[in-house]
């Protein structure tokens, strides 16, 4: 494995067609990983990463950063700032981090994670599952199978084509869902036997053209365009 060191200056590192270190130090560093199954760190600075061909390690460390996976099965890790993160093609595990990050999926069945933060993930193609972590998140599936978390704090989710799931807490805070589909999408709440479902369909309410669930713990979750006798058990897969 070649190791390619930058500067504390603003460094434009190529790597080789075999599998390389690029580290990219202090900085606004441009780090390309071209062939092979390569390790991009930007470090310090505002950072622009590709990871190229390969499956590919990329950290975006400290800064607002752009990582790009390019194409294989590569793992996008923003770190610390505002950062950008584009899966590409192939099978992608991809982080934000802290700070209010953007994701994307892209092509392939895409792990997506917001972590801290009022971040935004996108799916794109593929099944994918995104989970959005501690803020007031936006979360959507895309085409494809997808599962969505909003996580702790206000978070808007769709579930765009496909058969999506739909999962919930309690202590997730007061979340919305824009497009669920009653015969095609699934709402999983965690740790809820049927019994509890039933309760909480029990005491749905209808508001305006939104059906609001009360999972309690201060946990709502209010679905759109939808009415309260459209809702039923089929709608739900639980745990116990």
């Amino acid at each position: 494995m070649a190791r390619i060191p930058g500067t504390n200056g603003n460094d434009r590192l190529i790597g080789t067609n075999f599998g390389d270190l690029i580290l990219g130090l202090n900085g606004h560093d441009t780090l390309n990983g071209m062939n092979g199954n390569d390790t991009l760190q930007g470090d310090g600075g505002n950072d622009v990463i590709y990871g190229g061909n390969g499956f590919d390690r990329l950290i975006g460390g400290t800064g607002n950063d752009r990582l790009f996976g390019d194409w294989g099965n590569d793992s996008l890790e923003g770190g610390f700032g505002n950062d950008t993160l584009y899966g590409g093609a192939g099978n992608d595990d991809i982080e934000g981090g802290s700070g209010i990050d953007w994701l994307y999926g892209g092509e392939g069945n895409d792990d997506l994670e917001g972590d801290a933060g009022d971040d935004r993930l996108f799916g794109e193609n593929g099944n994918d599952d995104l989970e959005g972590g501690v803020g007031n998140d936006v979360l959507n599936g895309g085409a494809g199978r997808d599962t969505l978390e909003g996580g702790q704090g206000h978070d808007v989710l769709t579930g765009g084509v496909g058969v999506d799931f739909f999962e919930f807490e309690r202590g997730d805070g007061h979340d919305r869902i824009t497009d669920f589909v009653n015969g095609t999408d699934k709402l999983h709440l965690d740790d809820f036997s049927a019994a509890q479902v039933r309760a909480v369909i029990g005491s749905a309410q209808q508001q305006g053209n939104n059906v609001l669930l009360n999972l309690g713990n201060d946990t709502t979750v209010s679905i759109q365009n939808m009415r309260l006798n459209q809702l039923d058990i089929t709608d739900f897969v639980f745990d116990l």
